[in-house]
Formats: C-alpha cells, structure tokens, sequence
C-alpha cells in the first residue's frame, strides 16, 4: 500500500468539520509526525487552526504553553494577516483570554497592555483588561464591602434598639444614638462609593495606557 504523503494527511485534516475542534485535536495528535513535514505555509496554517481548537475547547494550559512558538514563527516570517484575520494580533488576544481564564491576571495584563499599545482601539482587549483588573483588586474590594455591610448592619441594629429601648426608657441618650447611627451609615456609604471610585480610576489609569 502506497504510504500517505504530509499533503494527503493535511488534506484529512481539513476534511473535519470546522467546528469539530475535539476531532481536529484527536487528528492532530495522532498523525503529528505525519504532518509536520508540510510545506511552511501549510505547517502555519495547521498550526493556527489547532491552536484555534485548542483555545475553543478550553484548554487553555496547552493553548498557552503552544502559542508563543507560533506567536515568534508569525512574527519571523513577518505574517500580519491570515484568511482576512490579523494573525498576531488575534493570538495575543487569545493568549491574554487563556491566561484570564486559568486565573493567571498578571500575565494576562502584560500581554492585553502589549495589545492596546499596538491598537489602541481594540474594544475586546480594553474590556478584558478592566475584567483582570477587578479580578486582582477583588481582595480589597470585597472587604471593603464586607465591612460596609457590617457597618449598614450595626447601623440598623442601633436604630432598632433607639426606637424599642432608648426613645422609650433612656430619652437622655437619643441624641447621641442618632450621632452614632448617623456615623456608622455615612461612613458605609462612603466606604461603598469609595471602592468604586478607586476601582474605576484604576482600570482608567491602566486601560489608557
């Protein structure tokens, strides 16, 4: 039987269906010594494609640890656009999604700000950026709302004691229930809005880079 040529195993691969991203995996891993005789042109194309799957199914660990060999053959080859997709751009942005999606927010922030750079006007790339930047801040803030949330809560506990036990049996004391009752809730309301102000002027600052 005559031996199947890289060509002809390339050409099964683009027999799966487009969206048979576990088929192309599967396919890839087992002929992968077959195919990676092709032609250069044909080898980057196969390799885009697979990494698309990869990134589709959700395997980000893989995805990432095979992107950046691809990411460095784009850029040697000086290769900007791939059937009317910006290639490199396209990579780096998944990239930073994987990254974001296997919690890893550092990376994916170095690789978004490295984007926005290149385009400033990239939408998706802001957006996720904003996202990676709440992720890394959620520590401060949901303390910060967790102490508001006592605080509205005490509040509301001394106003039930200043209208069941203090306006009824200590009168004396119902002005300086009220100052404490009043404090507590201006200070969890400023605390509230505080976390948002900060938190919006930091994804500013690092969005607007």
């Amino acid at each position: 039987m005559e031996r199947k040529s890289s060509y002809n195993y390339y050409l099964d691969y683009q027999l799966i269906p487009s969206t048979d991203y576990r088929g192309k995996i599967r396919y890839f891993d087992r002929f992968y010594s077959s195919l990676e005789s092709l032609d250069e042109k044909d080898r980057l194309a196969l390799h885009l494609d697979f990494n698309k799957a990869l990134f589709e199914v959700g395997n980000y660990h893989r995805f990432v640890q095979s992107v950046d060999p691809l990411i460095e053959q784009v850029i040697i080859d000086n290769i900007y656009e791939h059937r009317g997709e910006k290639i490199f751009e396209g990579l780096l942005f998944k990239k930073a999604a994987a990254l974001y999606n296997l919690r890893q927010y550092n990376g994916a922030i170095k690789v978004l700000k490295s984007l926005i750079k290149m385009d400033k006007d990239h939408r998706l790339a802001k957006n996720l950026l904003s996202l990676c930047i709440r992720k890394l801040g959620k520590t401060w803030y949901d303390l910060s709302k967790a102490i508001a949330i006592v605080l509205m809560f005490s509040a509301a506990s001394i106003l039930f004691a200043e209208f069941v036990i203090v306006s009824s049996f200590y009168l004396e004391y119902l002005k300086q229930v009220m100052l404490i009752r009043n404090t507590l809730i201006l200070i969890a309301s400023g605390l509230l809005i505080c976390r948002e102000l900060v938190m919006i002027w930091s994804i500013r600052r690092e969005v607007n880079v």
